[in-house]
C-alpha cells in the first residue's frame, strides 16, 4: 500500500525518508528467509539510488535454491530495464565484488549468466533477435513513397529526400534489415552536404543495438584511422575543414548502434567511446566530423559522469564553432544525464565531484557569453539533462534559468523542469509549464512548456488531451503545434478515439506545421494499431497520409509530416512503440531523453535519430535458467485475434491488359459491301450480271444480315441467361455465413504484446513452464520455471543476426578432412572374381549416372 501511494507525495525529501523506513523493514524480513521480499527490497532501494544493498541481494538469492536464482535473473531484467545504466553498473560492480574466490563452480555460473543481463548486453541481442526475426515491414511502403515523390519531382526537394530516408529508418529500426537502401543507392546518393550526414547515420537507427557488426558495417563511411596516421608519421594527419559529412554521420551512427538500448555491452561501449574519442580529439578543424564525434561519444558514454570525456567534450565547446558546440552541449548532458550536477544534492563520483559541479557552473556563463545560439541551445538542453528526475532538488537552476533574459535559457528552462519531474505528475510543475504556454513573449518556450506537459503527465495520459483541448485553439500556431505533438507523446500506442478525434480539425490547420505536428502526433496514436482500431478509421488516416504526400498543393512541411508520420506508424517493423515507463514503474531514461532530444528536431534535422532511443520494442518471451526459449510456453490473450492483429501488407496494383474486342458487321455495311462488290465485277468484267442475278445478290445479302441480327439477338439473350446465373452464384457465395471469430487466442514464445494488450493477457498456469512471478501481467522479459525438468524440451537460443545476406549459406566451422581407407585387396582368386562381378554393373550404373 505504501508503496503505490507514495509517488502521489510531492515532496521528495519526505518521499525518500519513508522509503528509507519501508527498506530497513524489508531488508529485516528478507535476512529472516522471506524471499518474496526480494521483489520490493529491490525496487526501494533503487528509488533511493543504493546500489550495494541490490547487490547483497542479487548475491544471496544467487546463492539459494534454483527457484530464489530464477526469481534473480527476473529482477536483474527488470532492473535493465528501467533503463538507468550508471545504476545497473554500480550493481554490476557490487555483485563482482561479493563474488569471492571461494565459491563453488555452479554460483560462478550463475553470476556468468547474470552479468551476461547486466553489462553483457544479453537484452539488448534479445530485443534485436526479436525485431530481426519477427519484423513485419512492408517493402511497398518505401517504394510507393519513392514513387509518388518522384512523380511530382519532389525528390529534388533535399527535405521531402530527407524525410524518406529518415521514414525508411523509423520502418526498419533495429531490425537490421537495410536491402531498400542497397537496391537504391542511386537515390540514396542525391543526399548532399548535412543530408549526406543524416543518410549515413540513418544506417545507424536501422541497425541499433546490433554492436557485433558495427564496425564492419560501417567501414566504408569511418574516417581515416588515427592510430594510422601516428604509426606513419608521429603525429596525426590534420584533418580537412570542408567536407567529412558521411564521415561524421558514421560516427553518429556508430552511437546510435551502442546507444539505443539501455541494456547493450558495456564492454563494447567502451571499446567504441575510446574509437570516437580518438577521432574528437583530432578533428577540431572539421565542425561536421566533431558534431557526429560529439553525439557519437555521449550516446556510448550515456549516464557514465566521465570527467575525461566532459573535459574533452569542454574544449570541442570553447573553439566557438556553433554546428559542433550545440552537439558538444548535449553530449555533456548525456554523459551527466539524471546526476543533478550543479544542485546541492548530486549523484556525482566523490572524487570528480567539484570538477564536475565547476564544469557546469562555467558552462552557464558561457551560454551567456557565446554570440551562437546554437551553442545556447546546446548547452540549455544539456543541463536539462543532467536534471532528468531531480524533482525540487533542480529547482534553484530551473528557477535561475526560467527569469533569465535569453528565450534560449527560457526555452531549456522548459524542458529541464518537463525531465525532472517527468512522470510525476506534480501540480507545481503542471503549474509553471501552463502559466509558461500563455504567458511568455517567445514561441519556442511556450511550444517548449506544452509539449512538457506530455512527459509529466504520461502516466496519467488521458488528463494531457483535458488540458490541451482549449490550447489547441490557441491563435498562436506554435502552441497549437505542440498542443498535438503532446497528446501524441501522452497517447502513444493507445489508439484512444478521443485523442484522435481532438487532433482530426488540426489535420485542416491553415498553418502547414501544425498540420505537420498533427499528422505525427496522430500516427504515434495509432502505433502498432490494427486495422480495426478505432472503428477503422486508421485506414482512411494510412489513405491521408499517401495523398498528402503525392499533392501538389500541400506545402513541403506538411509533406514531411506526412512522410515521417508515415514512418513513426509502422516503426521497428510493427513492433516497437514508445514507451515511458519500465514495467516495475520506473521512468525509462533512454526513452525520455531520447524524445526530448527528437523534437529538437524542429530547430536541425539531425536530430530527427533520436527517436531511435525512444523507441522500445513490445516483445514478451519467456526464458528457462539457461536463457533460452521454450517453444511449447503459450500465453492466453481473452480478445478476438482481429483487435490485435498486425496491420495488414499492401498488395501490387496489376495492370489489365485491354483485350482487342471483334467488331460486329451491321446489316447495311454488309448491303454496301455487296453493292461494291458488284459495282467493281461490273466495271472489271465484260459481260455484266443479269438483272435476276442483282436482285438475286440483293435478297443474300438482305438474308445474311438479317441472320446476323437475329444471332446478334439470340447471343445478347444468352448472355443476360448467363449473367443472371453468375449473379445469381454469387449472391449464394456472399450468402455461405462467415466463421465466428474466436473470442480469445493463444500466443506462441516469443511474441508482439503491445501497452494495451497486455491488459488482457494472462499466463496459463497448467501448462508445462510458468513464470516466476505469476502475478505479474505477461510483458518483457518472464523467466520461467519447469515443472517437469527431466523430459524432453524444444528450446531456441537467442542469436543476434549475422550480415550474410539471406539465403546465403553459412561457412563450416573448422574441422580435420581424413581421408577414406583404401578397399581391401582379395585374399583368393575365387574371392577377387564374385566382387569383380557384382562390381561391374554398379560402375556401368554409377556411369550413367555421372
Amino acid at each position: 500500500y505504501a508503496l503505490d501511494t507514495l509517488p502521489t507525495v510531492t515532496l521528495k525529501s519526505f518521499r525518500l525518508e519513508a522509503i528509507a523506513v519501508m527498506a530497513e523493514f524489508l531488508a529485516e524480513q528478507f535476512e529472516n528467509g522471506k524471499k518474496a521480499a526480494s521483489v520490493d527490497l529491490v525496487h526501494v532501494q533503487q528509488l533511493l539510488g543504493n546500489a550495494a544493498p541490490v547487490s547483497k541481494v542479487f548475491d544471496s538469492l544467487f546463492k539459494g535454491s534454483e527457484e530464489d536464482m530464477l526469481l534473480g535473473y527476473q529482477l536483474i531484467f527488470d532492473l535493465v530495464d528501467s533503463g538507468d545504466q550508471a545504476f545497473v553498473r554500480r550493481v554490476a560492480d557490487g555483485l563482482k565484488d561479493s563474488l569471492g574466490e571461494e565459491a563453488t563452480d555452479e554460483i560462478k555460473a550463475r553470476w556468468d549468466q547474470a552479468s551476461r543481463v547486466l553489462t553483457g548486453g544479453f537484452s539488448s541481442e534479445l530485443s534485436l533477435s526479436f525485431l530481426h526475426k519477427n519484423s513485419q515491414s512492408d517493402r511497398l511502403i518505401m517504394d510507393n513513397l519513392k514513387k509518388a515523390l518522384e512523380q511530382r519531382g519532389s525528390s529534388r526537394n533535399s527535405v521531402l529526400h530527407n524525410a524518406a530516408v529518415m521514414t525508411h529508418a523509423y520502418l526498419h529500426a533495429g531490425t537490421t534489415n537495410d536491402s531498400f537502401l542497397r537496391d537504391h543507392l542511386d537515390w540514396m546518393k542525391k543526399a548532399s552536404n548535412w543530408a549526406k550526414f543524416s543518410a549515413t547515420a540513418s544506417l545507424g537507427v536501422i541497425h541499433a543495438g546490433h554492436t557485433t557488426e558495427a564496425m564492419n558495417l560501417l567501414q566504408p563511411y569511418l574516417p581515416a584511422s588515427v592510430e594510422s596516421n601516428e604509426a606513419d608519421g608521429g603525429a596525426p594527419a590534420n584533418v580537412s575543414p570542408q567536407g567529412g559529412y558521411a564521415e561524421g554521420g558514421s560516427l553518429f551512427a556508430l552511437g546510435i548502434i551502442h546507444g539505443s538500448h539501455a541494456g547493450s555491452s558495456a564492454e563494447k561501449k567502451k571499446e567504441t567511446s575510446d574509437f570516437i574519442r580518438n577521432h574528437l580529439r583530432v578533428s577540431h578543424a572539421n565542425e561536421v566530423i566533431s558534431h557526429g564525434a560529439a553525439l557519437g561519444v555521449g550516446l556510448t558514454s550515456f549516464g557514465s559522469c566521465d570527467l575525461s570525456i566532459v573535459n574533452e567534450l569542454k574544449e570541442l565547446l570553447y573553439t566557438d564553432s556553433a554546428v559542433a558546440g550545440e552537439a558538444a552541449g548535449m553530449a555533456i548532458g548525456m554523459v551527466l544525464v539524471g546526476s543533478g550536477a550543479g544542485n546541492v544534492h548530486n549523484s556525482l563520483p566523490p572524487q570528480d565531484r567539484e570538477e564536475i559541479m565547476e564544469t557546469v557552473s562555467e558552462l552557464k556563463n558561457y551560454a551567456r557569453e557565446t554570440q551562437h545560439e546554437k551553442i545556447i541551445r546546446g548547452i540549455a538542453m544539456g543541463i536539462a539533462l543532467i536534471n532528468f528526475g531531480q524533482e525540487e532538488n533542480a529547482d534553484a537552476i530551473i528557477e535561475e534559468m526560467r527569469s533569465d533574459r535569453d528565450p534560449i535559457l527560457r526555452y531549456g528552462a522548459q524542458y529541464a523542469l518537463a525531465l525532472a519531474y517527468c512522470g510525476t505528475g506534480s501540480n507545481k510543475a503542471i503549474r509553471i509549464l501552463l502559466h509558461t504556454a500563455v504567458s511568455d513573449v517567445s514561441d519556442d518556450v511556450r511550444m517548449a512548456a506544452v509539449i512538457g506537459l506530455a512527459f509529466v503527465l504520461y502516466k496519467t495520459p488521458e488528463r494531457v488531451p483535458e488540458l490541451v483541448r482549449l490550447l489547441l485553439e490557441s491563435f498562436n500556431p506554435h502552441v497549437r503545434y505542440a498542443s498535438c505533438m503532446a497528446v501524441g507523446i501522452a497517447m502513444a500506442g493507445t489508439g484512444d478515439s478521443e485523442s484522435v478525434a481532438l487532433l482530426e480539425p488540426m489535420l485542416e490547420d491553415m498553418t502547414d506545421y501544425v498540420r505537420q505536428g498533427a499528422l505525427l502526433g496522430t500516427a504515434m496514436i495509432y502505433m502498432e494499431q490494427s486495422d480495426t482500431s478505432n472503428s477503422r478509421k486508421i485506414r482512411s488516416f494510412r489513405e491521408r497520409l499517401t495523398t498528402t504526400i503525392g499533392d501538389k498543393h500541400q506545402s513541403t512541411l506538411t509533406k514531411m509530416g506526412a512522410i515521417l508520420s508515415t514512418g513513426i506508424l509502422d516503426a521497428g517493423g510493427r513492433n516497437c512503440s514508445l514507451v515511458l515507463g519500465s514495467r516495475n514503474g520506473f521512468t525509462k531514461m533512454t526513452t525520455a531523453v531520447g524524445l526530448a532530444l527528437w523534437l529538437q528536431h524542429w530547430h536541425w534535422y539531425p536530430m530527427m535519430h533520436m527517436m531511435s532511443l525512444a523507441l522500445t520494442p513490445t516483445l514478451t518471451v519467456g526464458l528457462n535458467k539457461d536463457f533460452k526459449y521454450p517453444k511449447n510456453f503459450e500465453v492466453q490473450c481473452n480478445s478476438k485475434p482481429s483487435v490485435f492483429a498486425y496491420p495488414k501488407k499492401l498488395e501490387e496494383k496489376k495492370e489489365e491488359k485491354k483485350k482487342r474486342v471483334e467488331t460486329v458487321t451491321l446489316s447495311t455495311t454488309a448491303k454496301n459491301k455487296a453493292r461494291l462488290a458488284r459495282k467493281k465485277a461490273k466495271e472489271d468484267g465484260d459481260h455484266g450480271p443479269t438483272d435476276m442475278e442483282v436482285d438475286k445478290e440483293d435478297a443474300e445479302a438482305s438474308r445474311d444480315a438479317g441472320s446476323i441480327e437475329k444471332k446478334e439477338a439470340t447471343e445478347a439473350k444468352d448472355g443476360e441467361g448467363e449473367n443472371m446465373e453468375i449473379e445469381g452464384v454469387e449472391e449464394k457465395k456472399t450468402k455461405k455465413k462467415r466463421e465466428p471469430e474466436p473470442k480469445s487466442f493463444r500466443l506462441q514464445n516469443p511474441s508482439r504484446i503491445t501497452n494495451s494488450q497486455k491488459e488482457v493477457c494472462e499466463f496459463d498456469l497448467d501448462q508445462r513452464y510458468r513464470p516466476i512471478r505469476p502475478e505479474e501481467k505477461p510483458f518483457g522479459v518472464v523467466i520461467l520455471t519447469d515443472s517437469t525438468p527431466g523430459e524432453d524440451e524444444e528450446l531456441e537460443a537467442v542469436k543476434a543476426p549475422s550480415l550474410e545476406p539471406e539465403g546465403e549459406a553459412t561457412a563450416p566451422e573448422p574441422f580435420e578432412w581424413t581421408p577414406p581407407a583404401p578397399p581391401q585387396v582379395a585374399t583368393s582368386a575365387e574371392d577377387a572374381s564374385a566382387p569383380a562381378a557384382d562390381s561391374k554393373p554398379e560402375t556401368e550404373s554409377e556411369s550413367k549416372e555421372d
